[in-house]
């Protein structure tokens, strides 16, 4: 696995992370909450990553680099449990989970400029036609003016597409955290053990009122844990594989950009496994933006 190029990280992490949504997509139909969610699949991942760390703990905390590690993975963190937290409930609330996807992912273009002045990496017009395109896409995924009544107005912060674009936002500054732990000498599985240790501590918190009426109703329990397992594990799988990616990715948003072709996955198998609508319109935006993130790799 070591010896793999990058883009092979990106095209696993993506069928993973496809895994993941349609999980999470199941649970919400089943009214379930994104913080409910999050909360075990945090959980989950984070001792799945424990297991894994367990003879490389010592290395973590004597490593010269350990203070900036630690900066530099809160504030990735905490934009992280942003993301995660409206991406989540977008993805419930959403039509279509790949709708989510589509503005989510857009933050290729933010990684991509960034990390021009950032990491050194090149832009070309090819690369900015990609943008154009992206952009395109994204207009036609997210334009809904009709009936939007006074009351979803008023409610404009909850709107799906509101959240996904706050989840793109949150997930750029991740992204580009994440490139730099990896560039002082950490690697994917102590990155993921902070970043989910933090995450399962800061989704216990905003649960703690809700946990123990999570574990009274035993039938609902029972029906959750199985799928939220399943999540955490195909979220375990894919951070492995995205993080990898993003380390060794000579631009961050090439990574990112073959990573998100789950969008076009995810939205076609919306449709027949979780009953999704998909106009015509919105086809076509994903299909765009799926146009566009290649033409950025290319």
């Amino acid at each position: 696995m070591k010896n793999m190029p990058w883009y092979i990280y990106s095209i696993l992490a993506s069928l993973s992370f496809v895994g993941m949504v349609l999980c999470t997509r199941y649970l919400g139909n089943k009214d379930f909450s994104s913080k409910q969610i999050l909360l075990f699949l945090s959980g989950f991942a984070f001792f799945e990553f424990l297991a894994i760390n367990t003879g490389t703990l010592n290395s973590i905390w004597e490593s010269e680099h350990f203070s900036a590690f630690i900066v530099i993975m809160t504030i990735a963190s905490i934009f992280a449990v942003i993301g995660n937290w409206a991406d989540f409930t977008a993805v419930i609330k959403a039509p279509n989970p790949g709708f989510v996807g589509a503005i989510k992912n857009s933050n290729v273009l933010l990684i991509v400029f960034f990390s021009v002045f950032i990491f050194g990496s090149s832009l070309s017009l090819t690369k900015l036609l990609g943008v154009l395109f992206v952009i395109g896409g994204i207009i036609a995924v997210v334009i809904e003016k009709k009936n939007i009544s006074i009351k979803q107005a008023e409610k404009l912060f909850l709107r799906w597409d509101v959240l996904a674009v706050m989840g793109a936002l949150s997930f750029t500054i991740f992204v580009l955290g994440i490139k730099k732990a990896s560039q002082i000498g950490f690697s994917s599985p102590q990155i993921n053990l902070f970043l989910f240790g933090f995450n399962f501590l800061a989704f216990t918190i905003l649960n703690r009122k809700e946990i123990k009426d999570y574990f009274r109703d035993t039938v609902k329990l029972k029906n959750f844990l199985p799928i939220a397992f399943l999540a955490a594990t195909f979220s375990f799988v894919a951070n492995i594989f995205n993080i990898k990616g993003i380390a060794i990715a000579p631009n961050p948003g090439y990574h990112e950009s073959i990573k998100n072709t789950q969008i076009l996955f995810t939205t076609l198998l919306s449709v027949p496994l979780l009953g999704a609508s998909l106009s015509k319109q919105k086809l076509l935006g994903v299909i765009v933006v799926l146009v566009g993130i290649i033409i950025l790799v290319i």
